[in-house]
Formats: structure tokens, sequence, C-alpha cells
């Protein structure tokens, strides 16, 4: 009888372990699709370099990076976060990254998000920004109602489509798309900026949850 029972608990409990084994499968193989991740946390991982940094207007604090908005141009901005992306021959990835303002956008033409940039050269940009009052992300000029969004570059060779998920839920939504100057594997850099704050008030944005994955395969 004892024999019988120990039979049937085995054959209970064995596809449970195969099911086990095929949930960490697919949990390794999502994994596998990172190229880079940034938590945040304490500390920037390897691979990030600044450009004019000011260490007294940016910080990491709750899994975030939070810049300071100066009232200065593209060409002047400080803390200018950037690293290098995947080579053309590594082939297709994809760019996300939260941003949030923690203040409301009160300039003509403040903004933030995503650059491309060749050594210290800004070649394209894809941002939350302000123009004539009104919010936008930018290229693209799709209308946001909040100061809170997801942006996506998928990238292909030159090929870069530009998506955006509003208020950080729902769908990706598309902005534009774009070619890419001459890609530059030596010079070429994913940026995080921020341009054109206030001169009287402290304005800050917060990026969360940055990533370079490998594409969904199809």
């Amino acid at each position: 009888m004892k024999k019988a029972t120990l039979t049937l608990m085995f054959l209970f409990v064995l596809p449970l372990l195969a099911c086990g084994a095929t949930d960490d499968t697919a949990s390794d193989n999502t994994e596998a699709s990172v190229i880079f991740k940034e938590p945040f946390q304490k500390v920037l991982r390897d691979g990030w370099s600044w450009l004019r940094e000011a260490p007294a207007n940016w910080r990491i604090t709750d899994d975030a990076l939070e810049l300071k908005m100066e009232p200065l141009p593209g060409d002047g901005a400080r803390n200018i976060l950037f690293r290098k992306p995947p080579t053309k021959a590594d082939g297709p990835f994809v760019v996300t990254i939260e941003i949030k303002a923690l203040q409301p956008y009160t300039q003509q033409f403040q903004q933030a998000g995503l650059y491309w940039m060749q050594g210290d050269e800004l070649k394209l940009k894809f941002v939350m920004e302000n123009i004539d009052d009104q919010l936008y992300v930018f290229p693209g000029k799709k209308p946001l109602e909040t100061e809170h969004v997801v942006l996506r570059w998928r990238i292909d060779g030159t090929r870069l489509v530009a998506e955006y998920q509003p208020g950080a839920t729902g769908e990706f939504l598309p902005a534009f798309e774009e070619q890419l100057p001459d890609r530059n594997d030596a010079q070429d850099r994913i940026s995080i900026q921020c341009w054109h704050g206030p001169a009287d008030t402290e304005a800050w944005i917060r990026y969360q949850k940055f990533s370079i994955t490998k594409p969904e395969s199809k």
C-alpha cells in the first residue's frame, strides 16, 4: 500500500517539476534580451560619462536619477550623461527610459529626454518639451496631458523609430521615424539631458528604468 502511494505522489510531483523548469527557462530568455539596464541605485553603473558635470545639480534617489533643469541652452547644458550604444554590427536594439518632471514646465523650449550624439555634437533628440505653453513629445509634436512619459527608440542600422507611452501606462504610440547620421562606433553616444529650465525657481527632472535591449522576436 505504501509503495503504491509513493508511486502516485511521484507521478503527481514530476509534472510540477517540469513546469518549474519551463518557467525558469522563460525567465532566462527574458533576461537574455537585456543588453544593459540602469537601476539608478546609489551609484551609476559602469560605462556612463559626464560632459560638463555639475555635481551639486544631480542626484540618485529612490531608484531614479534626478537632474536640475538649469536655464541653459543645449550647446551650454551641463550634466550631460552619456554612454556608448551597441555598434551597428551588433544588430537592432531598443532604448527605453521613463521621465517625469517634478515641477510643472514653465519655460519656452524647456525639455528633457533622450539625445543621440557623436562625440560632443548633438545629432538627434526625442524629448518631452514645452512649446508655446503646450506640452509635447518632440519631434513628432504629439501633445501630452501630463509631464510623465516613457520614451522609446527602436534602432536598426541607421533607421530610428521613436515611440512614447503617455503617463507611463497603456500602449506605446508612434512619434516619428528618422535616419540617424552616419554611424560611427567610436563617436556614437546615447545621452540623457535637460535644457531651458527656469532661472528663478528650482525644477528637477526624474529619470527611471533606463534600458538597452534586443528587440522582441516576432
